[in-house]
């Protein structure tokens, strides 16, 4: 799946994150954690699920994947990347310091997610560089399997009204705690522009 030239609405308090252009032009992905929508351009509802995680259970998501399950995975996983560091303050999410440094002198935070949150697994590990930006991001991403355990790279970020937001990632496999593989290429995000809106003004 390509997911290209998409404009990303995203509501971190509310959850919801739209994807705009998404399967076509003019048409879009509404995501929220237990219930997508596919809206074509005059807003008539396409496909729709409810309850989406609970179809990855099936057999069949082993080896394919439709347009809803895309929406379900990019969705989430928006949510939770753009919403750091604020979604480890999420009522859910308890966040504990490692005793030890990794190979750079990055800081490690273990974060355990309980089932309320929409995220890829319950445990997580953040690496902090001494300047306090994440530099890499590992989780099992649980709805492709218990094996895809994966390391996301943070090669990038850009600070828009005070608040930091990581603009190129690149993900790929790890194998055991730390190490990475250097191909494939699992995940590789590139975001162009950033707005941010308050409450307030709409």
């Amino acid at each position: 799946w390509a997911l290209r030239k998409l404009r990303i609405v995203l509501h971190p308090h509310g959850r919801r994150v739209v994807l705009r252009d998404f399967c076509h032009q003019g048409w879009s992905g509404v995501w929220t954690p237990n219930y997508l929508q596919i809206l074509d351009g005059d807003g008539i509802l396409v496909a729709e699920r409810h309850e989406p995680r609970a179809s990855f259970s099936r057999p069949v998501k082993q080896v394919r994947w439709d347009k809803l399950d895309m929406l379900y995975f990019a969705g989430y996983a928006l949510w939770n990347y753009l919403g750091f560091p604020f979604i480890l303050e999420t009522p859910g999410v308890a966040v504990s310091l490692a005793t030890s440094l990794d190979g750079s002198g990055a800081r490690r935070l273990q974060a355990r997610f309980d089932a309320t949150v929409p995220t890829h697994s319950r445990d997580q590990v953040f690496h902090i560089a001494p300047s306090a930006l994440l530099i890499r991001h590992d989780y099992t991403a649980e709805v492709i399997g218990g094996w895809a355990k994966a390391a996301n790279l943070c090669l990038a970020s850009e600070q828009v009204d005070g608040l930091r937001f990581y603009t190129r990632r690149r993900v790929f496999p790890r194998f055991g705690a730390q190490s990475i593989l250097p191909f494939p290429t699992l995940v590789w995000i590139d975001i162009d522009a950033i707005r941010v809106v308050s409450r307030s003004s709409g």
